[in-house]
């Protein structure tokens, strides 16, 4: 209004207003801006698409990520998101550990909050609170799973705390194969664990460590059966054998 410039001028528009001079200082900058373009030349000109990206200047490429970076809430970067999001994992696998990483699953403790009424216990082994440092891997029944799959990969690093586990899937001092090892197997247990979990509170019949173990054998095999040629990963079926 200040201007005399319509607000949904163009452009074009815009530049043949009548200059004014204005007793507030940033109209009169913008009278300048307009003026400089103006002298340019740049009425005639055709129009033209550009994007703005992670900085002041307008490019006429677009990028995405560079888009996604201005629009996004860029929160702290956590430490163990390399143990999380690798390469050759399983995004449902990722996704769940993921959610247990942030404490997001809805384990006895967290529905507490939600309702008192509901069974907080744990169906793996029913002790009294359901947490997600229980389930992975305190409880006897995780416990024995993560033993049995993990103990001789790790030998004298092994643990069943969680956040010591955290802490193994981003050491940088073990072997590359040994550490995508470790990584694809703590998603693959952690994944499979939350399932099993799921399926006994549904009242569906409980499977045995026994055969739970050797389910999720078989789910890292076949996937190391199915990265065997890439040159990275050559070593680590024969290394997941060796500690069978």
């Amino acid at each position: 209004m200040d201007l005399g410039i319509d607000l949904h001028a163009t452009v074009a528009e815009a530049l043949l207003h009548r200059k004014r001079n204005h007793r507030v200082d940033h109209l009169n900058q913008i009278e300048m801006v307009i003026e400089g373009v103006r002298q340019k030349g740049l009425l005639q000109a055709a129009d033209k698409v550009l994007w703005k990206g992670n900085g002041d200047r307008y490019k006429q490429t677009f990028h995405s990520k560079e888009t996604w970076e201005c629009i996004r809430f860029q929160g702290q970067r956590r430490t163990w998101y390399k143990g999380i999001w690798f390469s050759q994992a399983t995004p449902k696998y990722s996704f769940i550990v993921w959610l247990a990483t942030l404490n997001r699953l809805t384990t006895g403790d967290r529905m507490q909050q939600w309702s008192t009424s509901v069974d907080t216990s744990c169906p793996l082994c029913s002790a009294p609170l359901e947490t997600r440092n229980h389930l992975f891997f305190t409880c006897p029944y995780s416990a024995e799973i993560w033993t049995n799959l993990a103990s001789k990969l790790l030998t004298t690093k092994f643990t069943t705390v969680w956040e010591t586990i955290l802490a193994l899937l981003t050491d940088s001092s073990l072997e590359k194969s040994t550490l995508f090892l470790l990584r694809y197997t703590f998603q693959a247990s952690v994944h499979s664990l939350w399932k099993e979990r799921n399926s006994r509170r549904h009242g569906e019949p409980h499977v045995s460590p026994a055969l739970f173990i050797k389910r999720t054998d078989r789910l890292i095999r076949n996937r190391l059966l199915s990265i065997h040629a890439n040159e990275h990963y050559a070593q680590c079926l024969s290394l997941w054998l060796a500690t069978r």
